[in-house]
Formats: C-alpha cells, sequence, structure tokens
C-alpha cells in the first residue's frame, strides 16, 4: 500500500506526503501515525509562516522599528522540528533588535511552542526527568535533550510558585479581614480544613554529628494544606495549598482558600491534624471557630507507644490498649485522663513515666478529643484525605528511590502538580507568559 497525501494551501500545493505501508499491523499503525507527524509538520510551518508575513513591525522608543531582513529560526514542535524565517527589526534610537514572530511562536525563551512546552511541563508532574526524552520519543516522534526539558519544566514552574507567593502575601493583608472581601466559590454546608507536612530529599549535605568526614543529605520539609467538603450528591471535593515558607503566611494561604471554598458561611467547620504543633498554632490563629479534632489513629500511636513501655508481654499490651482506646472512644480525652490516673498509682519507674508522658499529651489535646459527639455529627475522625494529598502533591513525584532535589527542581515541579490537582492547569497555561 503506497497512500499519497498532497496538502494545498490557499490553492498553492505546498509539500507531497508518500506512504510505504507494509508489515504487521502495528507496524502499518506506526508508519502511518509518522505520517500525520509529516503532515501535520509541513501544515504547521506553513501556517505559521503566513501568520508571520502578516505581523505588523513592532514599536519601539515611540516609534516603528526598521526591518532588518529575515532571520531563521528552529523550533521544536508536537508535529517535530520547524525551520521558519522571522523578520528581524532594530530601533533606529537605541538599538535593540525586535522578533514579534517569537512572541507567537515560542514559549519564552525556549525553543518549542507553547503546545509543545505545555506537555512536556505536565508529563514532568508524574514520570522521573530522566525518563522524559525517551517519552517524548515515543508518544510524540520527538527527540528533545535533557537539559532543555529541564530548562523549560524549572521556567514555567517558577512561574506557578510566584503567583502562589504573591497570593500568599496578599493573604497575609487580608487575614484580618477575616476573608470578607473574598467571594466564596462555593458554598457547602460543612467545611474541613487540615495541614500536615511532608519531607522530601535535597542535593544539599551535612556533616554526620561524631563522624568527621562523613555526610549525609539534608531532608526539608514541604508543607501542604487541604480543604474539602461534599457537593449536594455527596460528593467529595477538595483543593490545596503548599509552600516552604513560615507558618503564619502559610496559615493565611490556607484561611484564604477556606474561604474561597466556602468557610466562612458553612454551618459546621472543622479543622482536622495530627499532632504537630504548628498546625494547631494556625488553627488558634486564623481557624479559632472551627472544631478541632485530632487524627484518631494518631492519638492511638500515643497509646500503643506508652502501652509497650507499660506492659511487659503482647497481651496485657493488647488489653490495655483496648481498654485505653474503648475509654477514649465513648468519654474523650476527659474520660481517658480519668482512667490513666488510675493506672498511675499501680506503676513506678519507666512504666509510671510512660503514663505520665501520655497524660501530657493527652492533656495538651483534650478539647480535640471528644471522638463520641463527632461520631454522632457524622464528621470525620481521621485525616486520611490529608495524608492522601501529601502523597499526591509530594510523595508520589519527590519522594522517589533514590531521589534528591535542588530547591528550584522541588517547587517548580510541586506548583505544576499543585495546578493539577486544584484543576487550574488550562486556566494557568491561557494566561501564562513567559519571559523570553
Amino acid at each position: 500500500m503506497q497512500p499519497k497525501v498532497t496538502i494545498e494551501f490557499g490553492g498553492r500545493q505546498v509539500g507531497v506526503v508518500e506512504l510505504d505501508l507494509k508489515g504487521t499491523a502495528e507496524e502499518i499503525e506506526e508508519q502511518v501515525r509518522g505520517g500525520v507527524q509529516r503532515v501535520g509538520r509541513i501544515v504547521l510551518e506553513t501556517a505559521l509562516q503566513q501568520a508571520e508575513v502578516e505581523t505588523p513591525a513592532p514599536d519601539c522608543c515611540g516609534q516603528r522599528a526598521e526591518s532588518r531582513g529575515w532571520r531563521v529560526l528552529t523550533l521544536q514542535s508536537t508535529f517535530g522540528r520547524l525551520k521558519l524565517s522571522r523578520r528581524r527589526y532594530r530601533c533606529s534610537h537605541c538599538g535593540r533588535e525586535h522578533y514579534p514572530a517569537d512572541l507567537e511562536w515560542r514559549c519564552g525563551r525556549h525553543r518549542m511552542t507553547r503546545p509543545l512546552a505545555k506537555r512536556v511541563c505536565q508529563l514532568a508532574t508524574g514520570c522521573h526527568f530522566p525518563q522524559l526524552p525517551g517519552l517524548l520519543r515515543d508518544q510524540h516522534g520527538l527527540q528533545l535533550q535533557h537539559e532543555a526539558i529541564l530548562q523549560v519544566v524549572h521556567d514555567v514552574g517558577a512561574v506557578a510558585e510566584s503567583q502562589r507567593r504573591l497570593s500568599a502575601q496578599l493573604s497575609i493583608r487580608r487575614a484580618h479581614e477575616r476573608g470578607q472581601q473574598i467571594v466564596p466559590e462555593v458554598r457547602p454546608s460543612r467545611v474541613c480544613v487540615s495541614c500536615d507536612g511532608i519531607m522530601y530529599c535535597t542535593n544539599q549535605s551535612e556533616e554526620i554529628p561524631g563522624q568527621p568526614g562523613s555526610r549525609r543529605l539534608i531532608w526539608q520539609q514541604m508543607k501542604v494544606g487541604c480543604v474539602s467538603w461534599q457537593d449536594e450528591q455527596e460528593q467529595w471535593h477538595k483543593q490545596l495549598v503548599w509552600g516552604r515558607e513560615s507558618p503564619a503566611e502559610f496559615g493565611a494561604s490556607l484561611f484564604e482558600l477556606a474561604c474561597r471554598c466556602g468557610y466562612l458561611q458553612a454551618k459546621e467547620k472543622l479543622f482536622a491534624s495530627d499532632g504537630g504543633a504548628w498546625c494547631w498554632d494556625i488553627q488558634a490563629r486564623y481557624l479559632y471557630d472551627a472544631e478541632g479534632i485530632l487524627d484518631w489513629y494518631h492519638a492511638s500511636e500515643h497509646v500503643w507507644a506508652a502501652a509497650r513501655r507499660v506492659c511487659q508481654d503482647e497481651t496485657r499490651i493488647r488489653k490495655w490498649v483496648d481498654e485505653a482506646l474503648t475509654t477514649l472512644g465513648t468519654s474523650g480525652g476527659t474520660g481517658l485522663l480519668t482512667w490513666l490516673e488510675s493506672q498511675v498509682g499501680q506503676r513506678r519507674g519507666k512504666p509510671r513515666q510512660a503514663i505520665e508522658e501520655l497524660r501530657n499529651y493527652v492533656s495538651q489535646h483534650i478539647r480535640h478529643m471528644n471522638y463520641a459527639a463527632y461520631r454522632t455529627s457524622g464528621w470525620p475522625i481521621g485525616t486520611g484525605m490529608m495524608e492522601s494529598s501529601c502523597k499526591q502533591l509530594v510523595g508520589i513525584r519527590l519522594k522517589g528511590p533514590g531521589m534528591h532535589w535542588t530547591e528550584d527542581g522541588a517547587i517548580a515541579v510541586t506548583a505544576l502538580r499543585a495546578l493539577e490537582l486544584n484543576n487550574k492547569w488550562h486556566e494557568f497555561w491561557s494566561s501564562l507568559i513567559l519571559v523570553a
């Protein structure tokens, strides 16, 4: 089979693509795909070249820049490599050169089109960088170098991060107004707010204490906030915010996101978290009118840790834990404190110390441990959605085997992943402006 495709543009033939289809069905399909790439490249190249001819000369220093001939630009697109000629203009006053067609053709300073840059960045949110050249070759028949991929992801991610930081700074200024100027995008009856931190490995190192000459990689924490709610069909929705700034600044961003998700108008306001002190500081500062809920699993871990120090064998450990958690589930933190009081007098040494430490922990969170009332109201007593959000946003992409990140790389990829998870991907790209 030898199909032939003649390409005409405005009544003028601009190219011919001939195929020689043979082999297995799989081989034929790949040959057809290659033909489509060739046709697309001819059509795109011709269309862009014609659009360039119609592009007006730019203004500079208050006057029209002068045409100084043509320059060839090689550009990567989703259809492969393009070879385009565009006019070069020069301002007679300041000497600055202009290539107006580049503003339309290129994604910022990169020698690739915006549609290709968009696909590259989307692949980078889920795949390791060393895999990307092969994926682009297999999926689009493109040859892109690792460095070119890395640069465009860093640049686009940096724009997303700068927008987030600007929003975070504005959030602090608006925080004292309690979000009164924020128009909610949804109005659910119940809104649940959570925050947590997740560690990732950097490429920075430090000396290991007590081991001169030995070094280890440094781990850093990414803060993640989640606002979740149910719609009228009881379907769950969530929006995420993240950052590496101070808890005060991060908390302001989380509070503003909550307001956009109808927090102020909701009948039921919940704040669920684990025992992290900075998380509860955010609640006390911004979300003080929400019902605080300590994650049940986190509280249970403390009970189990104490039990292993109080009891000697597995049977007694399980019995002690069952009694403690049953009391906690039915009578809350107050009931558990009373039960622990009855246990203290029977113990000495390390077992007594373990019970005292558990009592201190429960005392700190006693207002957040009314689990019986939470269950009666149908409220969540765990932070599973928060844990899942940390994994989706950071863990899956930044914590793979052997991964360690530069600060710019970690921030760029996380910013791009957040756009996808928040369903803001296409909105972001529609308004993206990169410096050429």
